[in-house]
């Protein structure tokens, strides 16, 4: 019999494949609560948006997001707490920040605008992005790069590696403690790529631009290695997350162009992760299917959310038999289900999904995260979701 191990333990114990009392059980973040309550400004979100109170202080508001974290807190729910640092910000081909200005703009009481103004030699960049309150993300407006031009301004720019300062992580993470586990979050080179332009745009250029867009890719990719690498010799971990290239699975791009645009870069990182005794994972919505083997290939340790038809194209139970419990899945219920079934359904959703995905390398979590105030439905489905996970996953072990 196993005695009941923290939170830490069962996490780490769980992607390693190994021996624990109970599945993992994550609703969602609840250790970021800590962090807007104490106003951390020095850690990112993955999207690089800072822990700002217009987006994010619903989250301190909200009576029913914090019953929901009381009760997790109370049944011991598992948390993975992911941050990110600025200068692996995934939205200007990671070049230094002074080149970078902020300027902002209030539209109304509820919506914001930021712009971010790049200086080059060549001429100046912008992007522009939109903040509504109480809604934790955020709407482009107008993407950085939007012709041959751009490209050439984005590229001129002198490339100077920063540290980042890691007192801020290395703090959260004592904090943090038992409590779960602390995940940096990188953008792959693909990733980050895609975010410069409108997306429709990016996929047009991966038909009709490929040399420009690999070009993109690979100087980004010796970026992110280098700040990776920094991050790993400096004791950041122990996990490293990454954003999973959901851009270059179907339909978006073939097999063929995944092997080619993501495939030599990111499995380049995952070795450099690994080397460094940290676990990989890997953030991918959508169809990941035929992405599946060529993921279990590089070595990646844990994979998230693992989405069933009709948002993905694959079962649980059909992706644990694909990994061949190398990969360690986290999943899978639909938010959608939290927003209108019953609190009946929620705990028959979450017995079967925990069937299928096992008692071995599986973490139950949801398959997105609340952005804005929970109805009390959400809530009481949050509640059961926390129930049905503990009951249905403890289990002993000789």
């Amino acid at each position: 019999m196993i005695d009941t191990l923290s939170s830490f333990e069962r996490i780490l114990k769980t992607i390693r494949g190994q021996k624990t009392d109970r599945i993992p059980v994550m609703p969602f973040d609840t250790f970021e609560i800590l962090q807007l309550q104490k106003g951390s400004e020095d850690l990112m979100f993955a999207t690089g948006e800072h822990l700002n109170e217009f987006t994010n202080g619903w989250k301190r508001k909200d009576p029913q997001y914090r019953e929901v974290v009381q009760y997790a807190e109370e049944y011991g729910c598992d948390t993975i707490h992911r941050t990110s640092f600025t200068e692996l910000d995934r939205r200007f081909s990671l070049i230094p920040q002074d080149y970078i200005s902020v300027k902002e703009r209030k539209i109304s009481d509820e919506v914001m605008h930021r712009e971010y103004i790049l200086k080059t030699s060549k001429g100046t960049l912008s992007y522009v992005e939109e903040l509504k309150k109480d809604i934790s993300t955020m709407w482009v407006k107008k993407p950085l790069l939007e012709g041959k031009a751009d490209v050439e301004k984005i590229l001129s720019i002198p490339y100077e590696f920063q540290k980042s300062n890691l007192s801020s992580f290395f703090k959260t993470r004592e904090d943090l403690g038992d409590r779960g586990v602390m995940c940096c979050f990188v953008s792959t080179p693909l990733v980050c790529v895609s975010h410069m332009f409108d997306f429709s745009t990016f996929l047009l250029w991966v038909a009709e631009e490929k040399k420009i867009i690999k070009t993109l890719i690979e100087t980004v990719y010796e970026r992110i290695y280098l700040h990776l690498e920094h991050l790993l010799k400096s004791g950041v971990g122990p996990v490293i997350e990454f954003g999973g290239s959901e851009q270059a699975t179907p339909p978006m791009m073939s097999p063929a162009l995944y092997d080619e645009l993501v495939v030599p870069y990111d499995s380049k990182l995952i070795e450099l992760v690994q080397r460094h005794n940290c676990l990989v994972r890997v953030h991918c919505h959508g169809k990941i299917k035929d992405t599946l083997p060529k993921l279990l290939k590089m070595g990646v340790d844990l994979l998230n959310p693992v989405e069933a038809p009709p948002s993905g194209d694959i079962e649980l139970r059909e992706a644990k038999k694909i990994v061949k419990e190398k990969i360690t899945l986290e999943g899978n219920i639909q938010f959608s289900d939290l927003e209108f079934e019953s609190e009946l359904q929620i705990d028959r959703l979450v017995r079967e999904t925990i069937s299928d995905g096992g008692k071995k390398r599986f973490i139950l979590t949801v398959t997105e995260w609340p952005i804005t105030y929970l109805t009390q439905r959400q809530k009481r489905n949050y509640i059961q979701f926390i129930k049905s996970g503990i009951e249905h996953g403890s289990f002993n072990q000789n």
